[in-house]
């Protein structure tokens, strides 16, 4: 059967996605959140992962440009803003040090970002400060926020555990505790919402994406197998229904951290690239496709034995 003109096979999409993607960075090296948007630390730090990831090319001209771009514009405490022209907040700056991290010769970008990393820490509260379950889970833990001097959430305590770990600092006490934290969080049926387990006495729904993520930071730190099990059972039974890219892509990178991958997995990939291509506002979709579907992509996010840890 002909593919029709406007498709892609299962084996041709990567190389049609780095292809758009490319053709979607900004005035700047760096990429935006829409095409024709000021770059944003966010969507570039992703773009240059899923770049190196699928095509292998850690000199590439525009990878190396974009790195360049995320280091003349952090913040001199070593943070990382929204943009060039927003300094804060800072939650972004785990995703330029996994993309520093990928190349050679920012290391001291990297020391910086790391060193302010591990000095942030989520508002905790007491233990019995939540006598009607509105939170639903231990508020003592310490995690990352995704603004300064606020609680602590899922993704950005999974998205930093990834970045120091793969920074050496996987046994560091903040990074136990972040580990700690996401097993805390798990959903009792397995899965991980965006934050709480419950609200108000109500079990959330998990969700595919933020799974993925907890996944992979447990797959950093060989976390709990219990909630390992229930988050990979979960989706498995998710993902074949899942097209959205944030959450298939995240998803698939999840089952892969703990060699879970299923056979289907291209072909979801591929028909969540076909859903994706021409938007304006692909970018960060096309670079978490192509990030869930490169070779190369777990020795960037996942520093263990199951990643690959460098020598």
């Amino acid at each position: 059967m002909d593919t029709p003109e406007n498709q892609v096979t299962p084996n041709e999409w990567s190389s049609a996605a780095c292809h758009e993607l490319l053709g979607l960075r900004a005035t700047t090296p760096g990429w935006g959140y829409r095409q024709g948007a000021r770059p944003s630390v966010e969507p570039t730090a992703l773009a240059g992962l899923g770049l190196v990831a699928s095509l292998k090319a850690s000199d590439d001209s525009a990878v190396r440009a974009a790195a360049d771009w995320l280091a003349s514009i952090q913040n001199q405490d070593g943070s990382m803003g929204l943009s060039a022209g927003q300094t804060s907040p800072c939650w972004t700056t785990p995703y330029a040090l996994l993309f520093w991290n990928a190349l050679p010769g920012f290391e001291k970008a990297r020391q910086r970002a790391a060193t302010w990393l591990l000095q942030q820490r989520g508002r905790t509260n007491s233990a019995d400060s939540d006598p009607d379950h509105v939170i639903g889970h231990d508020p003592t833990l310490v995690g990352w926020p995704w603004v300064t001097d606020t609680h602590s959430w899922l993704e950005p305590t999974a998205i930093s555990i990834l970045a120091l770990s793969r920074e050496g600092y996987g046994d560091h006490p903040r990074v136990r505790e972040g580990v700690r934290l996401i097993i805390d969080r798990a959903l009792p049926d397995g899965g991980w919402n965006y934050g709480n387990r419950s609200a108000f006495g109500n079990v959330l729904r998990a969700q595919p994406g933020p799974t993925g993520l907890a996944l992979l930071a447990l797959a950093e730190a060989d976390g709990s197998s219990k909630v390992v099990e229930k988050g990979v059972q979960y989706l498995r039974k998710t993902l074949p229904t899942t097209r959205a890219p944030a959450s298939l892509g995240w998803g698939v990178l999840g089952l892969r951290s703990w060699k879970e991958d299923a056979a289907e997995s291209n072909l979801w990939l591929a028909e969540s690239y076909q859903r994706t291509a021409g938007r304006p506002d692909a970018a960060m979709r096309l670079a978490l496709l192509l990030l869930a579907g490169g070779e190369a992509s777990l020795p960037l996010l996942v520093g263990n034995s199951k990643g690959g840890r460098r020598g």
